[in-house]
């Protein structure tokens, strides 16, 4: 239930080759790999630009959004998102799309001090409330995040009892038995990030800068980004992220604590392979605990 493994292997000679064929006045520049996602392997290219090559077939569709929906979305949030701005193509030698976005300098957030992060939750909320914009009736639909609490249930426990004394499970059941039946989101689709957490912000001296990572774009409920503030601030700071946000009502609130239960159980999973996102899943449980204190 943790890391993925690679279902392709992708090495600087397939790169190389990708964008000899594809697109040769960009193939002298100097490239290398910065990082291998859950989805995607990113490859610096030149001073401006990054690579995303899908290393999982299920990522391929992924590429695809964010192709057709990011270019949309950016026009309307301040902060700073890597553009796509070449599309390649599968080959006899690679099997899905890929593409060429915009390099943005910073710091991934899981790298930072929470009390840090804790400074931009202003910025954060912001961001989404940008975001969450209704979206077109053609907007993708993500089995994983267009979809209420309830769906998520077995996943939730296989994670569970993967992790075994690693967690504790009659805390995280009973946190989630007192959430798990809030009235779904009744409204039309709102634009998602989809996978807002630390390692997908980038922040530059200790400032919010940007979000990366729009791969799983679509269209739900905005309880499942705001839950990505309750994996990222402190709880101090909590309370300055929704009311920045604005329109965040009691049902919503519950939603929100129920997406940071199954979030913050994930990066428990997760964080036997990244160690940063360890401690992601434990702040997503903290503050989900604490605020179900004040409902």
């Amino acid at each position: 239930m943790g890391w993925p493994p690679a279902e392709v292997r992708i090495d600087a000679a397939l790169v190389s080759s990708l964008l000899h064929a594809q697109f040769p006045d960009l193939a002298n520049l100097n490239c290398y790999k910065v990082d291998e996602g859950f989805d995607n392997s990113l490859w610096r290219l030149g001073e401006e630009l990054v690579v995303r090559i899908p290393r999982r077939e299920i990522a391929a569709a992924l590429i695809e959004n964010e192709l057709r929906w990011l270019p949309e979305i950016a026009r309307h949030v301040s902060l700073a998102t890597p553009l796509p701005l070449r599309a390649g193509v599968a080959t006899d030698d690679f099997p899905w799309p890929w593409l060429i976005a915009s390099w943005h300098n910073g710091e991934a957030g899981d790298e930072i001090d929470p009390k840090v992060r804790g400074r931009s939750a202003k910025e954060m909320a912001i961001f989404l409330r940008e975001l969450h914009s209704e979206a077109p009736t053609d907007a993708p639909f993500n089995p994983f995040r267009s979809v209420s609490l309830v769906d998520r249930e077995t996943s939730l426990y296989s994670r569970l009892y993967d992790l075994g004394d690693d967690v504790d499970f009659e805390f995280v059941e009973a946190l989630w038995k007192r959430v798990r039946d809030t009235p779904r989101w009744d409204d039309p689709g709102h634009w998602l990030h989809g996978d807002f957490h630390p390692g997908n912000t980038l922040y530059r001296n200790g400032a919010l800068v940007g979000v990366v990572d729009f791969g799983d774009v679509c269209a739900g409920d905005p309880a499942v980004d705001l839950a990505g503030g309750l994996l990222s601030l402190p709880y101090e700071s909590l309370q300055e992220f929704f009311d920045a946000y604005e329109g965040c009502d009691e049902a919503m609130l519950r939603r929100t604590i129920g997406w940071a239960v199954l979030f913050g159980v994930m990066f428990l999973s997760l964080g036997r392979t990244r160690t940063s996102y360890l401690s992601i899943g434990q702040l997503a449980l903290a503050n989900a605990k604490a605020l179900a204190t004040t409902l």
